[in-house]
């Protein structure tokens, strides 16, 4: 009894000094995962569904201002991140284990997005000239083209993300988020 005390008091400190309408969704969360597990860190919790709650968020509005470019096809999340590796590659070029290494993902993921991207006609596979076991990933003209348009956008919806805080407050948050991987 408590015990459940003590939980729902780490729960309501969760989101001490918050917006409450704007916290519903993971405040549920911490108090279904509280209400399952015994273990349960209420502030940890909260943390974690708040990242995935400004991942999603920030998910859609990037794709809703890509969108927006009215482009043959959807570049958002990986196949963004794809491109983008690609464009900064010398000759805009990169074997599909480094885009993987790069990217973050897994060879297979890299294989489906390339094959993916080389059907809109943004990429294009290549063999290597030095060792014929090895497949590069090349953007095409159009493909520069697209993430071209794509980047001034991008550009614009990350700084109006971060808009609200103060270049102290970004490398704070930068330096916290980066001690979750």
């Amino acid at each position: 009894m408590e015990q459940d005390r003590g939980k729902e008091a780490g729960a309501e400190q969760a989101f001490a000094g918050s917006e409450p309408e704007s916290n519903e969704w993971v405040a549920e969360g911490v108090r279904q995962y509280m209400a399952l597990l015994e273990s349960a860190d209420p502030l940890a919790i909260a943390v974690q569904m708040a990242l995935w709650q400004a991942n999603h968020a920030q998910f859609l509005a990037n794709t809703r201002a890509i969108d927006a470019l009215n482009l043959p096809v959807s570049i958002t999340g990986t196949r963004l991140a794809v491109m983008r590796i690609l464009y900064c590659a010398p000759d805009r070029q990169l074997p599909l284990n480094l885009i993987a290494k790069s990217a973050g993902i897994s060879p297979t993921m890299v294989t489906n997005l390339v094959d993916s991207l080389a059907r809109a006609g943004l990429v294009r596979r290549i063999g290597s000239s030095s060792d014929r076991r090895v497949s590069l990933a090349k953007l095409t003209p159009e493909g520069e083209e697209t993430f071209r348009k794509v980047l001034p956008v991008m550009s614009e919806r990350m700084t109006a993300a971060c808009a609200a805080f103060s270049d102290d407050e970004k490398r704070q948050l930068l330096s916290l988020l980066q001690r979750l991987f």
